[in-house]
C-alpha cells in the first residue's frame, strides 16, 4: 500500500516538474521561478521516495507519524507561498492605483 502512495507521489512530482518546465518555456515566469519550483518538486519527490530520511527531524520535533510531518510541512510551505502572493498582490495594487491616479491627473489637465 505504501509503495502505491509513494509511486503516486512520485508521479505527481514528475507531472508538476513537467508543468513547471512547460510554463517556463511559455515564458510565464523567469529562470528564478523555474529553479525554485524545480527544487521544490525534486525535493518533494525525494521525500516521497525516502520518507525515512526525515525521521531525525521528526524525533527532534517530537512528531510520531511521517504523514503528520508532511502535513505540517505542507501547511508551512503553503502559508509562506500565500504570504508571498499577498505581498506581490498588494504591490501590484499600489502600482495600479498610482497609474490610475496619474492618468486621471493628466486627463484633468487637458
Amino acid at each position: 500500500m505504501i509503495l502505491g502512495i509513494q509511486l503516486l507521489g512520485l508521479l505527481f512530482a514528475f507531472m508538476m516538474l513537467y508543468l513547471t518546465y512547460l510554463y517556463y518555456k511559455r515564458e510565464q515566469y523567469e529562470l528564478r521561478g523555474l529553479i525554485v519550483w524545480s527544487l521544490i518538486w525534486i525535493g518533494f519527490g525525494i521525500l516521497v521516495m525516502f520518507p525515512a530520511s526525515v525521521y531525525g527531524v521528526m524525533e527532534v520535533l517530537n512528531i510520531q507519524r511521517t504523514v503528520d510531518f508532511f502535513v505540517i510541512g505542507g501547511f508551512l510551505v503553503f502559508s509562506t507561498i500565500l504570504f508571498y502572493l499577498y505581498i506581490i498582490t498588494k504591490e501590484t495594487q499600489r502600482k495600479v492605483e498610482s497609474l490610475v491616479r496619474q492618468i486621471a491627473i493628466e486627463k484633468k489637465k487637458k
